[in-house]
């Protein structure tokens, strides 16, 4: 059966629609980049439900059938469990869509602790249904006092860890090993860098990696980190590695001077 193109809408619709009427679904909401007003015409649709706790594969197959009716599913993948967050996790691609309009449905157990129900970090969800009150009674608040204390202790073990590991860099360098002193760049001298540009200026989200990077730091500092990332030959690494290990020890002691990196609420 061939369908016709589908569209955003067409695909929460299906979803929703098969999810809604079971009595074991209790929430479906959006999250992902529509949390944060950021859709545009290349996001994927991230959808995310809490249902009971024995009827998670019921929720897949469910769903599974409902697109059924809409598209005709030519990939999917199943994050191997467990997962990081604790869920279980489907991505879908369709022959009928574009390769973009993806669908990443995670499927949270309700007995499970956490649900980036925490509006602070997460952004405000789209709520297609929610039957469990999770954010009406149950949304979680960022403790920004214990943040603010686990900051503290994050960023002095990066800058231990960053002075320890600085010559496995150097040292594949010297090797003539352009492959290991990349990854050791990346992993050991950007990854931390990164991080404390994220506890600069966006301490709640400071764990998310290069996950948005332009939108969350000043233009200044991206084009800095973009700078130092594009590496285009094995000897621009060395300048590169001090130039970001410069900007490293002065973001660190400029934080650690600061009376407070979280704002309050």
């Amino acid at each position: 059966m061939e369908h016709p193109p589908l569209q955003r809408a067409t695909l929460i619709a299906a979803v929703r629609g098969a999810l809604e009427p079971l009595a074991f679904v209790h929430c479906l909401w959006e999250g992902g980049a529509t949390c944060f007003s950021r859709a545009d015409e290349w996001s994927d649709v991230d959808l995310q439900c809490e249902v009971d706790d024995d009827r998670v594969a019921d929720t897949f197959a469910a769903v599974e059938a409902a697109l059924g009716c809409v598209a005709q599913i030519s990939l999917c993948f199943a994050v191997p469990e467990p997962a990081w967050h604790g869920h279980s996790q489907r991505f879908y691609r369709f022959a009928n869509a574009e390769p973009w309009l993806q669908l990443d449905l995670c499927v949270m157990k309700r007995s499970a602790a956490y649900k980036f129900n925490e509006p602070e970090i997460h952004g405000a969800a789209s709520l297609l249904f929610d039957h469990s009150g999770l954010f009406s009674k149950n949304v979680v608040r960022t403790d920004r006092e214990a943040l603010e204390k686990r900051l503290r202790t994050r960023i002095a073990a990066l800058r231990t860890r960053f002075a320890m590991f600085q010559v496995l860099v150097e040292k594949e360098t010297w090797r003539g090993n352009p492959i290991d002193a990349l990854h050791f760049f990346s992993g050991l001298t950007l990854a931390p860098l990164v991080e404390l540009l994220r506890i600069k200026h966006d301490p709640l989200r400071h764990n998310w990696g290069n996950r948005y990077l332009h939108r969350t730091l000043p233009p200044a500092d991206a084009d800095l980190l973009q700078s130092l990332m594009y590496v285009a030959t094995p000897e621009e690494i060395p300048a590169r590695r001090v130039a970001a290990a410069a900007r490293f020890e002065a973001l660190a002691a400029e934080l650690d001077a600061r009376p407070r990196l979280v704002p309050p609420a």
